[in-house]
């Protein structure tokens, strides 16, 4: 379960009974904020198939958009190319890593739709008045909209520096960029992606901002690997902005992990035609087709070997953030029994589930909120959520002022979690390459200044505010 399903649920029922939102409704440090929904229609979709049949018909239907997305990758491949399997193993078992019931999933399907028809002529020729229709769906769904427009501009400068740019292209970037403007907000959606796009905190503080570096994906390594030295061996054999937007969405993943699925998406057609290039290359040499097919095969199996091993991981990780094993699922009753007088304070990956199991207290930050800046915020709210909660966390800002400014009298906080190997070598390998600093004990500080605790189970404790 993602640490956001849950205000993807609310904020769907909300939508469905009450209509749009344009004032956050959740938190009790930006309640004045305007808020800008930039997937509403996906938290609509969440809320009608979860009220009908529960988490079930959602995975079942992301599933479906995850599987859509590798037949319209699989077709753009196109039939006369052959050695395709190692690329479709590496990018499947890649994709399998991100996936799960979020509304990135289904911006996949649709930035895969939209690049079978911008980089093939005949394609863009029968269906490129389908993109503005196609943009319009998608901002709506999710403010991953930004990449219709991003990859049509590059293109467009390309073709404008090689003096190709037609005017039928134009249209359609116009048109599109209009499209963008049909939503509830109107071109102040844009204002919401621009904040998430220019915060280079992100990068740093959420997981999925994260440089790809600072985790240990290895799989993603060597498929990035393998890709680069097939597509740069052939780069003659592909358009100038083919080869542009590879390598820039190629930076984007490395910048940030959550970036990865949209260019391998973009890469594997480009992979999968370098395959059939590298071996028609070698076709002269006595004998190379045959070593060629003994490599592909090993390839091929150490390809599948990897998405096995990936997939044991990844459901493993899974289990790991379901209901029972990750959110404070018991605390939550013990809440509702014991409701607090004053204000909760709850790390950053619950505040979406007690939005959706505790919606009668407000939160102080979830996940819409990191990059949320508000320079007319009222005296008792603040301008840079975020910003405050990290600063208490590191001890940079002194909690007591905080808590009494927005009347925080309890907090509910987990318990220290094991780390797999894996995430405890990303850790040291962050730890390095940042040098940080010892942290500092939030709770280790409540318990000297006298909070009681008044509540513990497995994953968490509850402390009150000294009487």
């Amino acid at each position: 379960m993602d640490p956001d399903f849950g205000w993807h649920i609310r904020i769907g029922e909300i939508i469905t009974t009450k209509g749009f939102l344009f004032r956050d409704p959740f938190s009790y440090t930006m309640p004045s904020f305007p808020y800008i929904d930039i997937q509403w229609l996906s938290n609509v979709i969440f809320h009608f198939f979860y009220s009908l049949a529960g988490i079930y018909s959602l995975s079942l239907i992301y599933s479906l958009l995850w599987f859509l997305t590798l037949v319209v990758v699989i077709k753009s491949i196109g039939r006369k190319v052959v050695f395709w399997e190692v690329p479709i193993v590496l990018a499947i078992a890649i994709l399998f890593s991100y996936f799960g019931v979020r509304p990135q999933v289904a911006s996949w399907l649709l930035w895969s739709v939209f690049l079978a028809i911008v980089l093939n002529e005949n394609r863009w020729t029968k269906w490129r008045l389908l993109l503005p229709l196609l943009t319009i769906l998608w901002v709506n769904l999710h403010g991953s909209f930004a990449l219709s427009i991003a990859t049509l501009f590059l293109i467009g400068a390309v073709r404008f520096f090689q003096k190709k740019l037609k005017k039928d292209f134009i249209l359609i970037l116009l048109l599109s960029i209009l499209a963008t403007f049909i939503n509830p907000y109107g071109p102040r959606i844009w204002h919401e992606v621009w904040l998430q796009m220019s915060d280079s905190s992100l990068r740093w503080s959420i997981l999925e901002w994260q440089p790809a570096f600072l985790t240990f994906d290895l799989i993603f390594f060597v498929y990035a690997t393998l890709s680069v030295m097939l597509v740069l061996h052939n780069r003659i054999k592909f358009r100038l902005e083919e080869l542009v937007l590879y390598f820039f969405f190629l930076v984007q993943a490395v910048s940030s992990i959550r970036h990865i699925p949209l260019w391998v998406i973009l890469s594997l057609p480009m992979t999968a035609v370098s395959f059939r290039h590298t071996l028609n290359s070698v076709r002269k040499i006595p004998q190379a087709r045959e070593r060629f097919n003994k490599i592909y095969r090993f390839t091929l199996f150490g390809a599948l070997t990897i998405l096995f091993l990936q997939s044991l991981l990844v459901l493993k990780s899974a289990m790991a953030f379901g209901e029972v094993s990750f959110y404070p699922q018991e605390s939550v009753v013990y809440l509702r029994q014991n409701t607090p007088k004053g204000n909760l304070f709850s790390e950053y990956g619950w505040g979406g589930y007690l939005i959706w199991k505790l919606p009668e207290k407000p939160v102080f930050i979830d996940g819409r909120m990191p990059s949320w800046r508000y320079k007319a915020n009222p005296p008792n709210e603040t301008g840079y959520a975020m910003k405050e909660y990290t600063g208490l966390l590191n001890g940079k800002i002194a909690y007591k002022e905080v808590f009494e400014k927005y009347n925080i009298t309890t907090v509910l906080w987990p318990k220290v979690r094991p780390m797999g190997y894996l995430d405890a070598l990303s850790a040291k390998i962050a730890d390095r390459l940042l040098k940080k600093e010892e942290q500092y004990n939030f709770l280790e500080t409540l318990k000297n200044d006298g909070w009681r605790k008044v509540y513990e189970d497995r994953l968490s404790v509850i402390y009150e505010t000294p009487q």
